[in-house]
């Protein structure tokens, strides 16, 4: 069985058709991994940082193909695949300098000691390691960043876990090359190309197939909160449930405040709208709730004139278009809201950029405007700024929440609320951009996220490993972190 890429500027066909991968051949990639996860959760931290720069070489030999790829496939213009490029090599570069130091390893040594209180201590050495096989689920919105070599699996490599992931069939062209790439620098590396393979195909069972296969011990996905649920639920019915870390998008939620139109109106205005329509609106940290003090006419009104100026590209496939073109009729018919529009984008699977402006207590009582919407719009929701503060607490749990304000105001208990809600919180700025750092949290409260870990930055190497101690063993039978030694020389916290 086959099928075909198509692409989203014309709804043509690309490339040759694709081969599907049945449950046998599933079962096949996972065990291959399964055999070989040894050689990669046993190289030394110099090892596994060469690994992961290779990969990143490997990529960024294949610029000039996965942009021709990306670009038919996703039809995002090639700036932004060229950054995405970009990111996905960073993203493995930073993991080596990560991993070479080994303080991933987070090595602790307590060694024994008789006159310890309350009771006497036994020598007692602990150290991360890999889980073994992880699956991950790529996304539709990111066909490099988050897709099967982003952020999850660089991640899941540097911890030496071994990787099966599934390529989005939006752009399974673009996963193919990225698989050559990866399977060539383990080869170079003196590694079995089994260590990490990716699954193609548009059958749903390859979800349960994989995530719900004994050998998988960890998944990680970014997409929509109806995914990730199936995700947890396959993996509350295993035998031995397992970790998904999902992050499932968000409303990220952008106060403003009078002071701040004040100051600057015309600026936010378009500030607010371009964060919305970034990407044609397919961001998860797109703004999709802005709220506003009531009476702020003319704030509305350079709103829906900037909007009137734009257009953007087609979504990324028919699925994404059909249900952003069902949301957007169906809140159009809803009482007390306004409609403000852009240009239509009319080949493919383009759409009309769309902006709803209604008061709060509509919001809550209209079904569909308190929810994410994949797709160019937002919902501009007035209120009293001195509610602001309540509001806030009756969201849920976000990826981002920001506040527009000046010096002048006073937003200590907004912030804190929002700090509550939110994994980051951002003040005088958009959230539709996710810098790649050690500070970086990407991942909020249910049910922008199933955990409170991070997608992005280093600290997202942790979801695929796991603390072990060992106590009282000979020097020669430990782990070589663990020795006193230090062959690695990686750092080592003793008592």
């Amino acid at each position: 069985m086959t099928f075909t890429a198509v692409k989203p500027s014309d709804a043509s066909p690309f490339g040759s058709p694709i081969h599907e991968n049945s449950e046998a051949e599933v079962r096949a990639l996972i065990s291959k991994a399964q055999e070989q996860a040894h050689t990669l959760a046993n190289l030394s931290p110099a090892k596994s940082a060469a690994l992961l720069r290779e990969i990143a070489d490997a990529i960024e030999s294949q610029r000039a193909a996965l942009i021709e790829s990306a670009c038919a496939e996703t039809a995002l213009p090639e700036g932004r695949i060229g950054g995405e490029i970009t990111r996905t090599t960073v993203q493995f570069k930073l993991f080596a300098d990560l991993v070479e130091t080994g303080r991933h390893l987070r090595v602790v040594i307590d060694k024994a000691d008789a006159n310890y209180s309350p009771a006497p201590r036994p020598d007692l050495r602990r150290q991360n390691q890999p889980l073994g096989v992880v699956a991950i689920f790529a996304a539709s919105n990111f066909p490099l960043a988050f897709s099967v070599a982003g952020g999850d699996s660089a991640s899941a490599i540097a911890s030496g876990s071994a990787v099966v992931a599934k390529a989005h069939p939006s752009h399974p062209n673009t996963c193919a090359i990225i698989e050559g790439a990866v399977k060539s620098a383990l080869t170079k590396s003196g590694l079995s190309t089994d260590l990490f393979a990716i699954v193609q195909g548009t059958n749903p069972q390859i979800t349960h197939w994989l995530a719900g296969d004994p050998r998988i011990k960890a998944v990680g996905f970014t997409g929509s909160e109806a995914v990730g649920r199936i995700l947890l639920d396959i993996s509350a019915k295993r035998e031995v449930p397992i970790p998904v870390y999902a992050e499932m998008g968000s409303l990220n939620p952008v106060f403003v405040t009078s002071a701040a139109i004040g100051e600057r109106s015309e600026e936010l205005a378009k500030g607010l709208v371009d964060s919305a329509l970034l990407g044609s609106g397919q961001f998860c940290t797109k703004p999709g709730l802005i709220f506003i003090p009531d009476n702020q006419k003319e704030f509305l009104l350079q709103i829906s004139a900037h909007l009137a100026t734009l257009q953007v590209g087609p979504l990324l496939s028919s699925s994404i278009a059909s249900r952003y073109g069902a949301a957007i009729a169906s809140l159009a018919q809803a009482p007390k809201v306004q409609i403000f529009s852009a240009k239509a984008t009319e080949n493919g699977f383009g759409v009309t950029p769309t902006i709803f402006v209604t008061d709060w207590s509509t919001a809550q009582s209209t079904q569909g405007l308190l929810e994410e919407h994949f797709g160019p719009t937002t919902v501009v929701i007035t209120a009293a700024e001195k509610d602001f503060v309540k509001i806030a607490g009756e969201l849920q749990g976000q990826l981002t929440a920001t506040i527009h304000g000046s010096a002048s105001d006073s937003f200590t208990e907004l912030l804190s609320i929002l700090a509550q809600k939110a994994g980051r919180v951002i003040w005088n700025a958009f959230p539709t951009g996710v810098a790649v750092t050690e500070a970086m949290q990407h991942g909020g409260q249910w049910p922008a996220s199933s955990t409170h870990t991070t997608s992005v930055g280093i600290d997202a190497i942790y979801r695929f490993m796991r603390p072990v101690s060992y106590q009282s063993f000979a020097q020669a039978v430990l782990p070589p972190a663990l020795q006193d030694a230090n062959p690695w020389k990686v750092e080592q916290r003793i008592n």
